[in-house]
C-alpha cells in the first residue's frame, strides 16, 4: 500500500512539473496583447486564463472605469470555457473571491485567491481554471 501512495505521489509530482512549466512559458508575454487604445485612461490589469488539462490560453483585461470594472476577454476564452462568451463585469467582493458577471449581472464563473497562481475557480468547480496576473 505504501508503494502505491509512492507511486501515486510521484505521478503527481511530475504530471505538475509539465503543468507549472506551461504556466510560464504562458505568461512569458509572446502572445499578443488585447489593444491598448480601446483604455487609454482607465487603470488596466492584464490576466492569463488557463483551464487545466489545455495547452491554450487566453488573454482578459480588468480595467476600472466609471466605478465599476469592465471584463474585456480575448476570442480564445469562449473556446476554453464557453460560458465566458457572455463575461463584461468584473466583480471583487468583500471576501477575496472574485466574479465575472454578465451584462445582466449573472455570476458566469468565481475565483478565489490562489496558492501560487492569482486566482482558481471556485464555481464552477469543473473545469479547474487557473487566472495569472501579467507582470
Amino acid at each position: 500500500m505504501k508503494l502505491f501512495v509512492s507511486g501515486a505521489l510521484l505521478a503527481t509530482l511530475l504530471a505538475s512539473g509539465g503543468y507549472f512549466s506551461d504556466a510560464v512559458s504562458a505568461r512569458d508575454g509572446s502572445e499578443t496583447p488585447l489593444t491598448q487604445e480601446a483604455l487609454a485612461g482607465t487603470n488596466a490589469s492584464e490576466f492569463t486564463l488557463m483551464r487545466i488539462g489545455f495547452e491554450d490560453v487566453c488573454k482578459l483585461r480588468r480595467a476600472d472605469t466609471s466605478g465599476e470594472a469592465q471584463l474585456t476577454l480575448d476570442s480564445a476564452c469562449a473556446q476554453l470555457v464557453p460560458a465566458l462568451a457572455g463575461a463584461r463585469v468584473w466583480q471583487e467582493r468583500a471576501d477575496g473571491t472574485v466574479a465575472f458577471l454578465s451584462a445582466s449581472g449573472e455570476t458566469l464563473v468565481e475565483f478565489f485567491p490562489g496558492d501560487g497562481v492569482t486566482y482558481e475557480s471556485l464555481r464552477p468547480s469543473s473545469p479547474l481554471l487557473s487566472l495569472y496576473r501579467e507582470d
